[in-house]
């Protein structure tokens, strides 16, 4: 759901934008389709860096279930009780815990041991 709600203000702030620019007598809807098409871009280039960063190692390939046949991220991909909390497992829900070296420094520290699914979005972000 953080996802969509992302994706909404980004829609939101394309819309503020054109509106203080001054579309130059645009209608509303194509503002709102240039919005849905700027917001589709990002989820599409957001997914094309995940998928890059699985390939280079930065990331472990189960990082890939989150990302939806739509374009969208599902930030709480494994069906359990904490919401994006869970933690994730090698399979997803399956499988041993997931340990990872997700900041980056060359080891695997005691909070890189048990990731959730929060965290593992979280080294999604900022990604190109």
């Amino acid at each position: 759901m953080g996802a969509r709600r992302l994706i909404a203000s980004l829609a939101v702030g394309a819309l503020a934008a054109g509106a203080a620019a001054g579309c130059g007598g645009s209608s509303s809807g194509d503002g709102e389709v240039q919005a849905k098409q700027q917001s589709d871009q990002y989820q599409a280039n957001r997914q094309a860096a995940i998928k890059k960063a699985v390939k280079d190692g930065r990331l472990p390939p189960v990082t890939l279930e989150m990302l939806m046949p739509d374009g969208e991220i599902n930030i709480s991909f494994i069906d359990g009780p904490k919401g994006d909390r869970d933690v994730v497992h090698t399979h997803g829900s399956s499988g041993a815990p997931l340990k990872w070296d997700l900041n980056h420094d060359g080891k695997i520290s005691a909070d890189e041991r048990t990731i959730t699914e929060r965290e593992l979005y979280d080294a999604t972000l900022g990604l190109r």
